[in-house]
């Protein structure tokens, strides 16, 4: 559909993130703003798409992966065979954590469990506490994480996917021998997308929901863990661009051409050295004369004239 002229005239309201600034508007011409217009438009529906695509994929899950507090109910649980030797490998990751990415339960948001911890923190990472009017203390279960959780740079994720790519390795590595290098190349997809655009605000979430779209199809082995082209177009927006990095510079290069000017082996150059502390360079061009008075019998360390 073509924008009307009316709304190519006049400045679009904010709506999203997707609008031009207002000065960078009215600097356009009425192609470019119909170009712009119909980008966004465009965008929408492909994100609208998607959106349908992701929530049919988490309808069709089990129910039994969307409780809450599922991962409670199999803290004392008997871990399967395949994951107990896990156990004493993950010395930060509970057994029944292990058990959800055997039975391939984890959602990519669990990830940050597998941060790793402090004796103290491991007692702690589930619950928060309340005193009561009594003296008392009443545990009560910690929020799901949130995006900020995840620190302001890739170092947190990294840490976690990388653990969860060795479990993936000993549970799966034998009957799946293209997981890993799959999962590997993911990361580094989402990576380089840090290098480019935030990483809270668009890399985050694209790792995040990228990942779980993966999950929710059930695949392991798979090709699908390179990041499309609808899930880059929705999360990584030109907006969401790091800024340019300026060129370092260097104030000290300058004097160092400089002084290598000044100091070329030729007849042009004074020899600094033979008046200071002799010089004995059999290979030295520059002129051996007293810089005070300008005989050569002598450097002006030694000249009387000076005395």
């Amino acid at each position: 559909m073509t924008p009307s002229s009316e709304s190519i005239t006049v400045a679009p309201a904010p709506q999203d993130s997707a609008w031009p600034p207002p000065h960078i508007w009215e600097t356009m011409s009425a192609a470019d703003r119909a170009s712009w217009l119909g980008q966004i438009q465009r965008d929408r529906a492909r994100r609208l798409e998607l959106d349908i695509t992701e929530t049919d994929l988490r309808r069709r899950r089990p129910q039994g992966d969307l409780q809450i507090d599922e991962d409670n109910q199999e803290e004392y649980r008997e871990p399967p065979p395949e994951v107990k030797p896990l156990i004493d490998m993950f010395p930060g990751v509970s057994a029944a954590l292990l058990t959800r990415i055997f039975e391939r339960k984890l959602k990519a948001t669990e990830l940050i469990r597998l941060k790793e911890k402090s004796v103290t923190d491991l007692d702690q990472e589930d619950r928060v506490f309340k005193m009561t009017e009594s003296g008392g203390a009443v545990g009560f279960k910690k929020t799901a994480p949130s995006l900020k959780d995840w620190g302001p740079n890739p170092q947190i994720w990294t840490g976690c996917f990388l653990t969860y790519l060795a479990a993936i390795g000993y549970l799966f590595g034998d009957k799946y021998p293209k997981a890993i290098p799959n999962m590997l190349m993911f990361m580094r997809q989402i990576l380089d997308f840090a290098q480019t655009y935030h990483w809270s605000e668009a890399v985050l979430p694209l790792a995040l929901n990228f990942h779980q779209y993966i999950l929710d199809k059930g695949e392991l082995s798979t090709d699908s863990y390179l990041v499309t082209a609808q899930f880059r177009e929705k999360y990584l927006r030109h907006n969401l661009t790091l800024p340019a990095k300026s060129p370092p510079h260097s104030p000290a290069a300058r004097p160092r051409q400089a002084r290598r000017a000044r100091s070329s082996n030729n007849e042009t150059e004074v020899c600094d050295k033979f008046n200071t502390t002799g010089c004995l360079w059999e290979g030295c061009k520059r002129r051996h004369e007293c810089t005070v008075c300008g005989l050569g019998d002598h450097g002006a360390s030694s000249c009387r004239k000076k005395k």
